[in-house]
């Protein structure tokens, strides 16, 4: 009886021992982090008469009125890394100058930034355009350079969605509505800097916002893998000369070609073989021309297919004779090369007849409107060598 009353005795004493260290656990547990951002005026800065503050069921709400707003810009933070979350209910009807957008790791003096918006495509989750990153060089968006860096998405107008952004080093992934599978995955952002201001823009109600820096789940701050470093076909080194005033309607004829003296600067592609003429040269007001030079050695005479993505305008030399001229003008409907106005491999296929030994390829290549470059791939590399 006594060693059952003793083991009772214990049994208690433990107990007792377990629930103090539980409660003592419970008080030591660290306060969970509160990453709200406040919708009210003192924390953002905006444009007199196009922001609203208000209460939304219980909640802050502000509403970016639709039309040519501007930025809301968040006061006093510097963004690098995080999550960006929130709940957004777009206007209706929705318009594409009016997008709901989110700028990050803003230069806003040299209007550096990242950008990701979502078009006017409410409803159909089979849009390839229905949401968009993409970056703004030198004040030039580049929405036209990337086509691979957007994709479908499920949103509705007039209705409360819900967006969240992991942004990691070089990677971002993008959730709309759903949390289990990304809309959008970067492998390589493509801004110029690495951390600065943060804003939103396009007609909505925003509510809920959350920043959590630092906060990016799984999500390595290296850049993926560019499956195009495995095809040696792309040109991917050419030599460039100073970009010159093209007056409109002036075409580029053989009386044009410059004198080898010109090219004085060397290019190289950057991720999928693109020729990134914005970075280097920024914004172009008027229509203004480059051209672009590389050499092909060839074992044989034979002909050659270039696969050639370009913005906007471009003519072909190949050994001093024009091969090849074509437009690609999102403007103009019927000019607008596949896929919708934007850089592609799939805008068009010059006819190279190379002889044998040594070719040169000359491109000229004219812009007005936003983004400007070329991609060029040869078809086969049977008996070619690319010249430096």
């Amino acid at each position: 009886m006594k060693k059952l009353i003793f083991a009772l005795l214990c049994i208690g004493t433990m107990a007792a021992t377990a629930q103090k260290n539980k409660n003592k656990a419970a008080k030591e547990l660290p306060t969970p982090t509160d990453y709200t951002i406040s919708l009210s005026p003192d924390k953002w800065e905006f444009k007199p008469d196009k922001v609203q503050f208000f209460d939304k069921d219980g909640k802050q709400a502000m509403r970016i009125i639709q039309g040519n707003q501007g930025a809301v810009l968040l006061k006093d933070v510097i963004f690098k890394d995080g999550t960006i979350e929130f709940d957004f209910e777009p206007s209706a009807p929705m318009t594409l100058m009016s997008s709901p957008s989110v700028y990050f790791r803003a230069n806003i003096e040299k209007f550096d930034t990242e950008i990701f918006y979502i078009r006017g495509r409410p409803g159909n989750p089979r849009a390839n355009d229905g949401i968009q990153y993409c970056p703004i060089l030198n004040g030039v968006n580049m929405w036209d350079m990337y086509p691979n860096y957007q994709g479908p998405a499920w949103f509705e107008e007039g209705k409360t969605n819900h967006l969240k952004m992991v942004i990691s080093g070089q990677q971002m992934r993008v959730y709309v509505n759903d949390m289990k599978k990304p809309a959008l995955q970067i492998p390589k952002l493509e801004g110029n800097i690495q951390e600065g201001a943060l804003a939103i823009d396009g007609g909505m109600v925003v509510t809920n916002f959350q920043l959590k820096p630092n906060v990016v789940e799984d999500l390595p701050a290296f850049e993926g893998p560019d499956l195009t470093d495995h095809d040696a076909n792309y040109i991917r080194n050419w030599v460039i000369n100073a970009p010159a005033e093209l007056p409109t309607l002036t075409e580029v004829s053989p009386i044009d070609l410059p004198k080898p003296e010109t090219f004085t600067e060397s290019i190289s592609a950057e991720r999928e073989g693109l020729i990134n003429l914005s970075r280097k040269f920024g914004n172009n007001e008027k229509r203004k021309v480059i051209w672009l030079k590389a050499k092909i050695k060839s074992e044989k005479d034979q002909k050659m297919l270039m696969q050639l993505g370009f913005s906007d305008e471009v003519w072909v030399f190949l050994n001093k004779q024009m091969v090849f001229l074509d437009k690609n003008f999102y403007l103009i409907h019927p000019m607008r090369k596949y896929p919708e106005g934007r850089i592609s491999l799939q805008n068009s296929k010059v006819n190279l007849n190379l002889k044998q030994g040594e070719n040169e390829v000359l491109i000229a290549l004219a812009n007005d409107f936003y983004g400007w470059g070329i991609i060029a791939r040869l078809e086969s590399m049977d008996g070619i060598t690319f010249v430096k």
